[in-house]
């Protein structure tokens, strides 16, 4: 059976093409409940995750409008929707549900209207649950040349469910589709179910698998004295109960955290202790810092009467009698020893060098040497 909003519709669009004149209200008699059941809806369009979480609305059971509110908020828009549909509908406010749909492309807005009875057994029988529109199962499509309105269908049986790219759908017999889809001038027709009739115009897209509406849960009908009840009051009780469990979870980890970070304290302490009594052995921890660092910087000064010369003094007469000519190119004293930096004509008199100290009685350690044109350094440490 086709939905009287599409003759509707449709009587509309030939009277305007026709010249007649201003268009009139239109008057949409809200079907009947006994037009369809909820096994005719076509909810095998619906993903797996979909199946088990909505409840679909036959095609048949809802019709669709598309008007122009002069309010932008939803609250606005929602008292606002029956008054403006009122005429459309033709039966009394209180017989009907209006419900915000998804918006339309051009920014208008897309209204569902369905039977308030039909509503109340709905949210009764299926409590928590959304309510979605089965000609929102097709996304709308684009529309055609000029700004042509076009059709997603979706065919199964001598059943077709129809999307239009202005937002509105319904839901046809396959034998009277044809005479619906000339009354609307042709339009262009993409179809992803089983054939059309074979006096229509489609494409056929069967084979790509039908698009997914990306945003089917702004459909939902509850809407209004509907509306889901947020349920502030009935988990109060646990809302408390967890904060009391979160605060004492946070208060076994700032006690855990402590514990920890005493041990790390301690660890610390102990190390901090053996490092003093090697430097500084008449020094605790509990000294004052001041105190500490006077007393390691009074250790790493020079001392005089140090052993620099009588080294520099033996250092000087082993190499004095070697046969090449040695150059210092830098001299370092530490408590390490004398640390220097010696340059000769080549690496063998840097060897010879070396030989000598030993032969002197002086312990030497080699470091890095290098070789240029003409020129050989190395770096050695001499202590007695």
């Amino acid at each position: 059976m086709e939905s009287n909003k599409t003759y509707s519709n449709q009587k509309d669009k030939a009277k305007a093409r026709e010249g007649s004149g201003p268009e009139e209200a239109v008057v949409v008699p809200f079907p009947s409940t006994a037009i369809a059941a909820q096994d005719q809806a076509f909810t095998f369009l619906l993903t797996a995750e979909q199946h088990n979480a909505i409840y679909v609305v036959p095609a048949e059971l809802v019709t669709f409008h598309v008007i122009d509110l002069p309010v932008r908020s939803t609250r606005q828009r929602q008292a606002a929707l029956p008054f403006a549909l009122e005429e459309r509908v033709g039966q009394p406010l209180e017989h009907v549900h209006f419900a915000l749909c998804r918006s339309t492309r051009e920014g208008k807005t897309l209204a569902a209207v369905v039977d308030a009875e039909l509503m109340k057994k709905w949210v009764t029988e299926w409590p928590d649950t959304p309510l979605i529109p089965e000609q929102t199962l097709i996304p709308t499509g684009t529309s055609g040349v000029d700004g042509r309105e076009s059709w997603r269908t979706y065919r199964e049986g001598n059943r077709v469910l129809v999307r239009v790219s202005d937002g509105t759908g319904f839901v046809a017999l396959a034998d009277k589709l044809g005479l619906l889809w000339r009354a609307a001038n042709k339009p262009d027709v993409e179809n992803y179910g089983a054939p059309l009739p074979s006096e229509m115009v489609w494409t056929d897209s069967s084979d790509k698998g039908i698009p997914t509406e990306p945003a089917l849960i702004e459909n939902d009908l509850r809407q209004g004295i509907h509306r889901p009840s947020r349920g502030l009051w009935r988990p109060l009780k646990y809302l408390v109960a967890s904060v009391m469990l979160a605060g004492i979870v946070h208060l076994a980890i700032a006690v855990a955290d402590a514990r920890a970070q005493r041990a790390i304290a301690e660890g610390l302490r102990e190390q901090a202790t053996t490092a003093i009594a090697a430097r500084l052995p008449s020094v605790s921890v509990e000294t004052a810092p001041e105190v500490i660092l006077r007393q390691l910087h009074a250790q790493s000064r020079p001392q005089r009467g140090s052993s620099f010369l009588p080294l520099m003094d033996s250092v000087a007469r082993a190499l004095l009698g070697a046969d090449d000519a040695l150059r210092f190119r830098q001299l370092n004293w530490d408590t390490d020893g004398l640390r220097l930096t010696v340059e000769a004509s080549d690496l063998d008199a840097l060897q010879q060098a070396e030989a000598r100290l030993k032969s002197a009685g002086l312990r030497v350690t080699s470091g890095s040497a290098t070789a240029d044109a003409g020129a050989a350094r190395a770096e050695l440490t001499v202590q007695r």
